[in-house]
């Protein structure tokens, strides 16, 4: 398969695009990033956006099978003041709106989107597995 990833310089979308380069997947990595990280394998395709819209790399998409959204900001990376608050949440919305702009202006789309932006929507609980049956917790998160 060609996959797209949004966020593919980040922790999960490192290990993910390494082990999909070891299944023989081609991998296009989409960052806000101007260059290049040294670390990602040279079997990877990189392009550069602006993390808000599809403009620039949109068309990219009538060339891959399966596009996987990874983009947001760490949400570890510094206190959560209102100003960061926003941060976490505009670095995942705007993203996933430019990849909804993108599917939408192409003929031929991708047969595969994968949007994954949390890890804590229904909330902690060490005693219990969640389902999607289940609710929003009650945090930031």
């Amino acid at each position: 398969m060609r996959v797209l990833i949004t966020g593919g310089t980040g922790a999960i979308g490192r290990r993910l695009t390494d082990q999909l380069l070891k299944e023989g997947h081609a991998v296009t990595i989409l960052s806000r990033k101007a260059l290049k990280p040294a670390r990602l394998p040279v079997k990877v395709t990189f392009l550069q956006w602006d993390g808000k819209t599809a403009k620039g790399w949109g068309n990219h998409l009538e060339a891959v099978d399966a596009v996987v959204n990874l983009a947001g900001a760490g949400i570890a990376d510094a206190r959560w003041t209102a100003e960061r608050k926003k941060v976490i949440v505009d670095s995942r919305v705007k993203p996933g709106q430019a990849v909804v702009e993108a599917f939408e202006s192409v003929s031929q789309k991708p047969k595969i989107l994968i949007q994954a932006s949390g890890v804590n929507y229904y909330g902690t609980d060490r005693e219990k597995a969640f389902t999607e049956d289940d609710g929003p917790g009650d945090d930031f998160l």
